[in-house]
């Protein structure tokens, strides 16, 4: 009978401490997002000041025929059909991944080329980010420029790298 009680009453913490838990995360969950003070936000730009000029130089290249975006994470342009524990674990793969410059049709809003810019350092994480990126854009069918940073490029030569030029 003891034994009986003892796992009664064990039984019954068991119960309440699950349920202290849930009503925690309940409350962690439901409070409003606050920065904390102390903290300091501010403003960076989004591109490097040589960015900046191929981004400019990528415009005037493409014209009216295409948007061009920088910046953009590599989930956002890409469906991934797949069991949903691939999916997800593909999602997880690409999540912090993001391309310089998506060249997107006007008329469709898809991604159609994307411009990855070469920098001269290439360490390790950054050699692997880079296969996954193109390994996804492969799949996608969608169309990898890579350019070296530290070039200099005129209008027609970047219309030309880029396969515009026979468009005209």
């Amino acid at each position: 009978m003891r034994l009986l009680l003892v796992g009664a009453v064990i039984a019954v913490i068991v119960i309440l401490w699950r349920y202290v838990r849930r009503t925690r995360r309940r409350k962690k969950q439901a409070s409003p997002f606050a920065i904390p003070s102390g903290v300091s936000i501010g403003s960076i730009p989004l591109l490097e000041k040589d960015e900046i000029a191929l981004f400019s130089l990528l415009q005037m290249a493409v014209q009216e025929r295409y948007l061009v975006f920088s910046q953009v994470p590599l989930w956002s342009f890409v469906e991934i059909e797949a069991e949903a524990k691939v999916r997800a674990e593909i999602l997880r793969r690409i999540a912090l991944k993001r391309v310089d410059f998506v060249l997107v049709h006007p008329g469709s809003c898809r991604v159609e080329q994307v411009v990855q810019i070469e920098h001269e350092s290439s360490q390790p994480h950054q050699a692997e980010r880079q296969y996954i990126i193109e390994s996804v854009l492969v799949a996608a069918g969608i169309k990898l420029t890579k350019l070296p940073l530290n070039k200099s490029y005129s209008l027609p030569d970047l219309t030309a790298r880029l396969g515009l030029a026979e468009e005209e």
